[in-house]
């Protein structure tokens, strides 16, 4: 069964354990808001959280451009 891996805003008063168990954090250029991608997994692969973030920086641009507010959480299609 796999895993979804997912990227989830963090609030503005950070819990550590949600930091610590993020695979990486990505911040929005434009507004500031925080997300932490987890994988669900223990393996960490550095050249995917690479591909992850720039994946969701690209969906925070477009939000902006729409004009719409940033999901809570999105589900990161497979980047491998």
């Amino acid at each position: 069964m796999k895993t979804s891996v997912v990227a989830r805003r963090l609030r503005k008063v950070v819990e550590t354990g949600s930091v610590a168990n993020a695979m990486q954090t990505v911040v929005c250029a434009k507004c500031g808001d925080r997300f932490a991608i987890h994988n669900g997994s223990s393996i960490h692969d550095a050249d995917l959280g690479v591909k992850q973030a720039a994946w969701i920086q690209d969906q925070l641009v477009w939000d902006h451009i729409q004009e719409r507010k940033h999901h809570g959480t999105m589900e990161l299609p497979d980047l491998q």
